[in-house]
């Protein structure tokens, strides 16, 4: 989780949705009948086919000479606002005025090429420790933890490891001293030194250095847990004097794992999270610091997906898939609003689908940009997918507004691709423009690395995005998709109309599954 200045961490969830509406993103524009729209339309196995849509109403007849051919519908709101309402709609068999229908798709709307991988894969900015800064082991230092409501408590601590980028810091103080094995100390500052710093800066940059030593604070206090399992704040590294309260330093706030509950209590556990918040920090720094910015304009979802994303790419996801399972599980109640719309913040009804979903549209965005190679030695080499997040973050713009521009796309033709992905089964269907990367396991952690819709973990099984039931349920979210099958086929073709209420700005889509 991150903090935006100067509000106190994020921890948990809130729930202040935005009450405005901007304006829509308009929805393909409709196109005439035509004779060949009215006659059934050929579509081979996995082609993808834009259907027309007029005054919230679109209709086509498909062919399926052997009555086997399965079809589904993407039907996606692009109303791209943080209000978590809903629009009705319906689908029904028939087609007595059907509309166009596009060739099937062969291209896709975000490619390594449309991306730009073509920056340097190690940042040139990566801080270094200042001759004579690094603490001794067992020296002392407070730090500020500030309270939700105000304030903050003093907090002594004693440093008891130190490396070259960074320090573990543990409350010494006698109400509630962090409880830290001096092996686990060790090792855990190893392992970010090592693997979780090097990788995170490859994928999403350098971290920011304000106050000159060179090193990141990684700080234990059972304190912690009363906000969450770990978090960063943004007003650690705001300006001198604009932020009370402020550490002034690069700092992770961490709970010793004595004091978490199990399975999370874990040192790989902690791994996970700490790549989760070290690209909150390095995010922060990216986007706000070097802009010379107030703040960070991104939603807390776009936020938690590239946190996601780090816990991934760094190679200790495990947590994460469950995650994942969720934004699959509960797609019905994910909305591309609350991921792209500027300063919307958590939802505590959606939490799980929204965290789920923005993780598998970062993901999403990092393979079709190109992805990354790791090699035996576990370095991770940029294929396209470092170069597109480190673009979005260096820019002064927030990531919804950059994306479009760096990917040569709408943000309309990007969640399509999305929520077709979402539709798509790679285990079936050929089109790689609606799949992830093949996952690879880590040369070094073992970790899954990659989205996978359809994975198996820790004795359970992912089966893609849930589709509904033929006709659907009747609501669609403000920007969020509803997957409908259509019936199986008879007398040679399926013929359907969706009707949806024009306020949603409805796009719709047809894949032929088998």
């Amino acid at each position: 989780m991150t903090a935006r200045v100067p509000a106190t961490a994020l921890s948990a969830v809130l729930v202040a949705l935005l009450a405005c509406e901007p304006t829509p993103v308009p929805a393909a524009a409709p196109a005439v009948p035509s004779a060949a729209a009215r006659a059934p339309a050929q579509l081979a196995r996995g082609d993808v086919a834009d259907v027309a849509v007029s005054d919230g109403r679109a209709a086509a007849r498909l062919a399926a000479p052997s009555g086997e051919e399965r079809f589904l519908l993407v039907i996606g709101s692009t109303r791209l606002v943080p209000d978590p309402g809903s629009y009705a709609y319906r689908v029904e068999a028939g087609a007595p005025r059907p509309t166009a229908l596009s060739p099937a798709r062969q291209t896709c709307s975000l490619t390594a090429a449309e991306a730009g991988a073509n920056r340097p894969a190690v940042p040139a900015d990566v801080p270094r420790a200042r001759a004579g800064s690094a603490p001794a082991v067992g020296a002392t230092r407070t730090f500020q933890l500030r309270a939700r409501g105000g304030g903050s408590t003093a907090v002594p601590t004693r440093a008891v490891a130190v490396g070259e980028s960074s320090v573990v810091w543990a409350d010494a103080s006698r109400e509630h001293p962090a409880v830290l094995d001096a092996a686990f100390a060790a090792e855990f500052l190893a392992d970010f030194e090592k693997l979780i710093l090097p990788r995170a800066r490859t994928v999403f940059g350098a971290e920011s250095d304000v106050d000159g030593d060179g090193r990141i604070a990684l700080f234990f206090t059972p304190l912690t847990a009363e906000a969450a399992v770990a978090f960063f704040s943004g007003c650690d590294l705001a300006p001198e004097g604009t932020c009370p309260n402020s550490n002034r330093a690069e700092v992770l706030y961490l709970t010793p794992p004595n004091a978490i509950r199990p399975p999370y209590n874990t040192p790989r556990a902690v791994k996970e999270i700490l790549a989760h918040e070290l690209e909150h920090l390095i995010h922060h720094n990216r986007k706000v610091v070097k802009n010379g910015s107030r703040e960070d304009r991104d939603s807390a979802y776009m936020l938690e997906g590239f946190g996601a994303l780090a816990q991934d790419v760094v190679g200790f996801q495990a947590g994460n898939l469950y995650v994942t399972k969720a934004g699959l599980d509960d797609i019905d109640d994910f909305s591309l609003g609350a991921v792209v719309s500027e300063d919307g913040e958590y939802d505590k009804a959606r939490d799980g689908a929204l965290r789920g979903g923005a993780y598998l549209f970062v993901r999403w965005l990092y393979d079709h940009a190109g992805g990354d190679r790791v090699s035996p030695e576990g370095v991770i080499e940029d294929r396209g997918g470092p170069s597109l997040v480190r673009a979005l973050l260096d820019a002064p713009a927030p990531i919804a507004a950059e994306l479009p521009r760096r990917a040569g796309a709408s943000m309309s033709d990007l969640m399509m691709d999305f929520y077709t992905t979402l539709g798509h089964d790679p285990r079936l269907l050929p089109n790689p423009c609606f799949a992830y990367l093949p996952t690879r396991k880590d040369p070094l952690t073992e970790r899954q690395r990659g989205a996978d819709p359809f994975a198996s973990f820790h004795g359970q099984q992912m089966e893609g995005a849930a589709a509904r039931k033929p006709g659907g349920d009747g609501k669609i979210r403000a920007g969020g998709v509803e997957l409908v099958p259509l019936p199986p086929p008879a007398k040679g073709e399926v013929a359907f109309t969706v009707e949806v209420a024009p306020e949603a700005a409805a796009r719709v889509r047809v894949i032929r599954l088998r």
